[in-house]
């Protein structure tokens, strides 16, 4: 289920990839999640974020791939994470609401990473908005204490929800400080952020991703289908 751990797309094929999710839920297919990793690493933009904030020069020299995200939200660097994608059929009546379906899908993550031995929650909200999206927390993030650990973001079309989003497993010699322009400085980064690794928890990418199918089948009481996993 985790096959596409090894899949090689550029940063913009892996956008497309999440999006094919969405297509195929809307079609008829049942709910699915994706894992999958960036090589290169890769810095992705909210859906309007100004292409200005990306510091272009500095993307190049590091080898840092760009691509538009389908969701909002601000840039976020992949590479030292895991990424996850999941597409379900829009919930009816409130359980449909922004905040509902981000409870929803954030307890199956919450429940993945327990079984890692990471007690997460859901964020609560706070940080001054910038160019970076680990930066600041929103009710669709997953923090340790009080720092960040996973940051998601949705979009919905054609009754589908699809949520992406970032799980921290370890951290990169360089960072969004490093190819955005703004005044965001690396020591706040760092203060709100935290990865698996710093909490002594496992961050073999299968490891990890095993834990959060295994979470979402769980606590949504569904079972992901393999397709999604290609």
């Amino acid at each position: 289920m985790l096959d596409d751990l090894r899949v090689v797309r550029d940063a913009a094929g892996q956008m497309e990839a999440d999006l094919e999710l969405l297509e195929a839920v809307a079609a008829g297919g049942p709910p699915v999640l994706r894992l999958y990793r960036f090589d290169p690493p890769a810095l992705t933009l909210g859906r309007f974020q100004p292409d200005d904030d990306v510091d272009r020069e500095a993307c190049a020299r590091l080898g840092v791939d760009v691509a538009r995200r389908p969701t909002g939200g601000r840039a976020l660097l992949h590479g030292p994470d895991l990424t996850y994608a999941v597409a379900i059929p829009e919930p009816g009546g409130a359980a449909g609401s922004v905040d509902a379906v981000y409870r929803l899908l954030a307890g199956g993550l919450i429940a993945g990473l327990a079984t890692l031995g990471v007690d997460a929650a859901v964020a609560c909200g706070d940080g001054a908005p910038g160019p970076v999206c680990m930066v600041t927390q929103q009710g669709a993030d997953l923090r340790v204490g009080d720092r960040k650990v996973c940051g998601s973001a949705q979009v919905r079309r054609r009754g589908v929800v699809l949520q992406h989003g970032s799980i921290l497993l370890g951290r990169l010699p360089f960072d969004e400080t490093d190819l955005v322009h703004g005044p965001v400085e690396r020591q706040t980064l760092r203060a709100r952020t935290v990865t698996l690794a710093e909490l002594g928890a496992p961050t073999d990418p299968a490891v990890v991703g095993e834990a959060v199918v295994q979470g979402f089948a769980s606590a949504l009481g569904i079972s992901p289908d393999p397709v999604g996993h290609r």
